[in-house]
């Protein structure tokens, strides 16, 4: 009875498997960020502005940019995520729309076209 305790413990105890290394992106990412938009080649002041990105897939977030003072509330899109260096991402648009960015840490800056006019957000969580 003895042996077969010992042979169980020593089964469940010895393992090889390797842990994976963390790759949710999507978890590092996701969150509410509050900053300024203002538009590209304008002489308009910056509004402050409201981006979310939630968690679509391990590599992939849900984005959606809404500010009063310019009226855009568009559709979400989904980006995907790469981490290229230590602790940046960076977020492209997984269709044909122009939306392109890069997160680090709580802060998170991004372009994204609506219409004819490109916008750039910059702000933190």
């Amino acid at each position: 009875m003895l042996v077969l305790v010992t042979m169980g413990f020593a089964f469940s105890s010895c393992s090889d498997d390797d842990d994976e290394p963390f790759t949710d992106l999507g978890s590092r990412v996701e969150g509410e960020y509050i900053g300024t938009l203002k538009p590209i080649g304008y002489t308009d002041e910056p509004a402050r502005a409201y981006v979310s990105l939630v968690r679509v897939a391990d590599d992939a977030v849900s984005f959606k940019c809404t500010c009063e003072a310019f009226d855009i509330d568009p559709d979400p899109r989904n980006l995907v995520i790469e981490e290229r260096s230590g602790g940046v991402y960076y977020l492209t648009s997984e269709s044909t729309y122009v939306i392109e960015g890069s997160a680090s840490g709580n802060s998170l800056s991004i372009t994204f076209a609506i219409g004819d006019i490109e916008w750039f957000f910059s702000g933190s969580k």
